[in-house]
């Protein structure tokens, strides 16, 4: 994969596996010393994925593609398949040739699987049920099969951890395909039962004109994203109706771990867990003053190894006041922008010195961190609810 396309190809569908342990973050900005540094902790238990984000994700808000819905989680899944086509420098029937598969094999969900079939032994069991630490849409119980995809641990797909990163499993998707000859001049069930080799092999053909609509309505996002590698994404989301002057919680998720101290150093703000590229938005009018990768890298997930908020959001709102939003896996507002409470900034990731999906988020006065939710109270705001705004 070229470096244009991989950048391509990371910019919209950022890896989305999370670590079995405790996620900590250790963010580095600037000239803040130590004592500022934030410590980010467990992130989101993976209760109801789709719930979560079902409103809207950074594939966009749900749609209704050739009479069938599909809602926000769904259309996530399929900008990842289509611009991991793109990036691996094939065409659209690749990629309407993959959506039809995944809509056949998963409704183009995520699928974990409990390890629950009897063809299995008590191990294969054990190693395909490990599929429910990562984040999932819902469960499957075909063999040992997970993913969008339904591909195999077994059948030399990959291992368990591979197969449940929506990024590999498209590319290993498509490694099959093109293994195929004449593949792009055959029917499409034709070629998707070339690499599924299933027992319901004309099945895919029932969703050929679903696929089609759906790659034409994705692709040219993809393309139009193909000259910009860096964090940035369109706004696909709408922004929240917000009242003027009014301070919101800025992103859904699960309340994961407050201001204060975290082994010997202070967590500078809190941390709010959900689904990978849960939107984050604006919690009060503000100016941009910073919209950028703060990392060596922010095109993938980072590490403890790694300096940094990555991806890096900061709004002013005059009076000394500021907030920050860390960690996205992509922005979608320039420095100098002005923003209403509501506008969407970016979606969740784990970009920088972190190791969980998770928005890390700041509020500043005068330069001095401050802790958000009492503040946030202040002003009606209650950062231990579970939704934005």
């Amino acid at each position: 994969m070229s470096g244009t396309a991989e950048g391509l190809a990371r910019a919209y569908a950022k890896r989305w596996l999370w670590k079995a342990a405790a996620p900590v973050a250790v963010p580095v900005f600037g000239v803040l010393t130590l004592l500022l540094i934030p410590l980010a902790v467990l992130a989101a238990p993976e209760a109801s994925p789709a719930a979560a984000s079902s409103v809207c994700s950074i594939g966009g808000t749900g749609a209704t593609v050739a009479g069938t819905d599909l809602n926000a989680v769904q259309m996530g899944h399929a900008q990842t398949i289509v611009t991991v086509a793109a990036a691996q420098e094939l065409d659209p029937y690749a990629a309407t040739v993959a959506l039809a598969t995944a809509y056949q094999e998963s409704r183009i969900r995520m699928l974990a699987n409990d390890g629950s079939s009897p063809e299995l032994t008590a191990e294969q069991a054990a190693v395909t049920a490990t599929s429910l630490t990562y984040p999932h849409d819902g469960l499957g119980s075909d063999h040992d099969s997970v993913n969008t995809f339904q591909q195999r641990w077994i059948a030399g797909w990959g291992t368990v951890a591979q197969l449940m990163d929506p990024v590999y499993a498209a590319e290993a998707f498509y490694r099959r395909l093109v293994a195929v000859p004449d593949w792009r001049a055959m029917p499409l069930t034709q070629a998707a039962q070339a690499v599924q080799v299933s027992a319901y092999g004309g099945a895919y053909a029932r969703w050929e004109p679903l696929a089609r609509e759906l790659t034409a309505m994705l692709w040219p996002t993809t393309q139009a994203t193909a000259a910009d590698g860096s964090g940035a994404a369109a706004g696909v989301c709408p922004d929240l109706p917000v009242p003027a002057g009014s301070w919101i919680r800025p992103t859904a998720g699960t309340f994961t771990s407050g201001y204060g101290s975290r082994w010997g150093a202070l967590h500078a703000g809190v941390d709010i867990a959900g689904p990978r590229d849960t939107p984050v938005y604006a919690a009060a009018d503000g100016i941009v003053v910073t919209a950028a990768c703060t990392s060596a890298y922010c095109d993938r997930d980072g590490s403890l190894s790694l300096p940094g908020y990555g991806n890096l959001v900061e709004l002013d709102h005059g009076g000394g006041v500021t907030t920050r939003y860390a960690h996205l896996s992509a922005y979608t507002v320039n420095a100098g922008q002005g923003v209403s409470a509501g506008a969407l900034l970016g979606f969740q990731g784990s970009t920088g010195n972190s190791t969980g999906v998770h928005l890390h988020f700041e509020v500043r006065l005068d330069g001095a961190s401050v802790d958000p939710v009492p503040w946030l109270a202040d002003r009606g705001v209650d950062l231990h609810a579970a939704t934005a705004g």
